[in-house]
């Protein structure tokens, strides 16, 4: 569409919580004294945190709303992403920061630049934003002699709509009022044993194997991407965390946590606090999305 738009990009340096915020702010806007309908936005908070034992924190996440407006309609395009780094001391962290701040510009740059954002778009946006990811930390990593690696859980939510990329074992989670419902699949030499049958997902759960990956962003030339698209009924959010949250809380905790907190903010807080509170053995990050209200 014709259309202003309204974007928080994500900054050159990505800040210490590696937080790219979603709310726009004055400079960032494009003003328009055009009376249009209402976009419905999205409702999303995170929380972030190193977790009781590491030094570090490799785990990175962003948060991005983008508002268009045209003289006859307007639509808001919440972008998410979670990536949980590793190669070692510091490459994690810059893996990580990589490839959320360039998939998410490159979605930025997708959606505002496109005239017709039709869902089929979405899939191929998201493919494109992992694919140049996984260029630009393979790249870094050969430049800087590390290994290089992360996984990469990204979310476009438009209306009620939510397309998603992943690579990994960071996840995508469905949250309906009575049971969390993973959607990704998890890309780890586990899940592989798991699929074959030769061991069942509690015996995975504590399978000493049970963190190799079998795809990264970085780790080849070319990722193997799963792309998915959900419909979000009544009273319904989109989690993506790191295996940070999942590992350590199980199902009914997280859904338990995300149904009695008054706003994603505070859901993801307490999820990260819950954690925590386990001795949590490595790094949280978490997104949470609900389809908002007019705005």
């Amino acid at each position: 569409m014709d259309a202003d738009h309204t974007v928080k990009h994500v900054p050159d340096e990505v800040p210490e919580d590696t937080v790219v915020k979603a709310d726009p702010d004055p400079d960032t806007v494009k003003h328009t004294n055009t009376a249009v309908e209402s976009a419905v936005t999205p409702d999303a908070g995170w929380g972030i945190d190193k977790g009781t034992v590491r030094e570090n924190n490799e785990d990175s996440l962003a948060a991005v709303t983008v508002n268009q407006a045209s003289e006859s309609e307007s639509q808001s395009v919440g972008l998410y992403a979670v990536a949980d780094g590793m190669g070692g001391h510091q490459a994690g962290e810059v893996a990580s920061k990589l490839a959320v701040r360039t998939a998410i510009r490159q979605l930025v740059e997708a959606v505002t630049e496109s005239d017709e954002p039709m869902p089929e778009n979405y899939r191929v946006w998201l493919e494109q934003a992992v694919a140049v990811a996984n260029r630009v930390v393979r790249k870094t990593g050969d430049d800087q002699q590390k290994n290089l690696g992360t996984t990469l859980v990204i979310a476009v939510v438009v209306g009620n709509d939510v397309h998603i990329a992943n690579v990994g074992d960071s996840r995508a989670y469905l949250v309906t009022p009575t049971k969390l419902r993973q959607i990704t699949h998890d890309h780890t030499f586990v899940q592989m044993l798991v699929d074959s049958g030769t061991i069942t997902p509690e015996q995975a759960a504590k399978h000493p194997r049970r963190n190799v990956l079998t795809q990264a962003i970085g780790a080849q030339d070319q990722a193997d991407i799963d792309l998915y698209d959900e419909t979000l009924g009544a009273d319904e959010l989109i989690l993506l965390c790191s295996d940070g949250l999942w590992e350590t809380l199980g199902d009914e905790q997280i859904l338990e946590i995300i149904r009695t907190a008054e706003t994603p903010g505070a859901a993801c807080q307490a999820l990260v606090d819950a954690c925590n509170e386990k001795g949590s053995q490595d790094n949280i990050a978490a997104v949470l999305v609900r389809p908002g209200a007019e705005t």
